[in-house]
């Protein structure tokens, strides 16, 4: 048994862009077996923002999307994923701006790797921005794993990681297949047989 314990970090925005990029729903448990291979994980963490109810008005779209992202997150924690969100912040334009999301998933990385709460972090992330916080997390003797997809991979990220896994490879993994609804077209005199045997 392998008993390198290992943390996942997911950057939900980043990964978000990138899935709805290419159209594709993952399954997160399928996902996080994936990247954590045979080792053992401590846990999983997913990093988000989400609006304050009280900028959105109930019954609008963005009220629906809102409930939707809820209900999404809510599921999420049930699968054992601990989620940690910020809020959205609402320019006067009525635009949304995310905030402290980095921060937070930057604060969580260093200080779990001071604490020793990993051997191994898993960044599911392709944000440059990360890069500092992963070497000074390796400083700390700490190995650092990036996972993302290509629509959303940082260069500078991956070449400093002590491992580098290109998601689009691996998508049969923990990619859903939506299941297309099968429907038979019925002939005229199909039908006409089904009302007579009523």
């Amino acid at each position: 048994m392998n008993y390198e314990k290992v943390v996942i970090l997911i950057d939900g925005s980043n990964l978000f862009h990138a899935i709805r990029y290419m159209n594709i729903k993952i399954d997160y448990q399928k996902l996080l077996d994936f990247l954590k291979e045979d080792r053992r994980l401590v846990r999983a963490y997913f990093y988000g923002a989400v609006p304050q109810e009280r900028d959105l008005k109930k019954n609008s779209p963005e009220w629906e999307s809102y409930i939707r992202q809820r209900r999404f997150l809510e599921e999420l924690s049930l699968q054992g994923i601990k989620v940690k969100l910020a809020k959205l912040r609402k320019l006067p334009s009525g635009e949304y701006i995310e905030k402290e999301v980095d921060i937070m998933l930057a604060t969580d990385m260093l200080s779990m790797a001071y604490m020793n709460v990993f051997d191994t972090v898993v960044l599911v992330s392709g944000d440059s921005d990360f890069s500092y916080t992963v070497e000074e997390v390796q400083r700390i003797g700490k190995r650092v794993e990036n996972a993302t997809f290509k629509k959303t991979s940082s260069y500078q990220l991956r070449k400093i990681c002590d491992r580098f896994l290109l998601l689009d490879d691996y998508m049969d993994r923990f990619v859903v297949e939506e299941k297309m609804e099968v429907t038979q077209e019925v002939s005229f005199w199909e039908k006409i047989r089904k009302l007579w045997k009523r």
